[in-house]
Parts: structure tokens; sequence; C-alpha cells
């Protein structure tokens, strides 16, 4: 990315908090009284989207800490909605799964999501959030890369030994 470029991105990047921030506290409103909290919806839905995980590596790829992950799935667990399995690779570090009964909840929350969603006044094609979206992931697997993490490396104020 060249100055002109990471110029360019500032704006986005704010708009893109900002969005994810609204989001947030939409999805918490629209579920308000379902016992289901905007970050045991994210576990749901990370879950279905990549199998089951342990809470390390759910940690991780959010990224928040392992505990508070740990406090999420304590949540889901007497819900039903998750439950513990053997993990092949590790006998003391279990995988965290989705129910059926954790699928069914999730499917009614997405349900009541793209009911609301589709009622927004909003002028902005199909393609156009394909476009979005294609740019967001590009970002997203840059700001994952160890190219980026070597340059935050250098760059951080820390102390070098």
């Amino acid at each position: 990315m060249n100055r002109q470029q990471a110029k360019s991105f500032y704006p986005l990047s704010l708009s893109v908090r900002s969005l994810f921030h609204k989001m947030g506290n939409a999805v918490t409103l629209l579920h308000e009284g379902s016992g289901i909290s905007g970050g045991m919806r994210a576990v749901m839905e990370s879950l279905i989207s990549n199998g089951p995980k342990t809470v390390p590596e759910i940690a991780r790829a959010r990224p928040v800490s392992r505990q508070h992950i740990q406090t999420l799935i304590n949540e889901l667990l007497p819900l039903g909605f998750v439950e513990y399995q053997d993990n092949p690779a590790h006998r003391r570090s279990k995988l965290v799964a989705i129910t059926e009964e954790g699928r069914a909840a999730f499917a009614a929350l997405r349900s009541r999501e793209m009911e609301a969603l589709s009622k927004l006044s909003i002028n902005i094609s199909p393609k156009e959030f394909e476009d979005a979206e294609r740019i967001l992931t590009q970002l997203i697997d840059r700001f994952q890369s160890a190219e980026w993490h070597s340059i935050v490396e250098d760059l951080s104020p820390n102390e070098k030994e």
C-alpha cells in the first residue's frame, strides 16, 4: 500500500469501526429478550462456519481473550446450544461444537436479522455489496499476514532487546 492508498484507507477504517459498533448495537436490540448476547451469537456463528474448535482457537480467530470465550461458552452450555467433544489432537483440550438446538436457535436469530434487514431502505446493489465484501476480505487477509505482523513489530515503540 502506498502513501496515497494509506491516506484513502483511513476514512474507510473509521467507517468500518463505526459500522461494527452500530451493527453490534442493532443485534443486541434485535435479540433483546432472546437470552442470546451478541458475543454468544458470534461464537455460535463461528462454530457453524468453522466447525468444532477449542476455546483458544475460537479466541485467536476473534481476536479476544480465551477467558472471554470461555465465559460465552459457559453461557451457551446450559442452553444446550454447544457441547464439548473429545479432541483427537489433544486429550485435555476439548473441542466446542454447536448442537442441533444451537443450529436451530441461530437459524431463528438469522431469520429475524434478515427480516429486519429486508425492511431497511438502502440504495446499494447486490453487486456493490459483493465488491465491498471482496475489498474487505482482501484487507482482512493483509492484516492477518506475516508481512503485516513484521511491519508492526518493526515499527512498535516497545523496547527492543
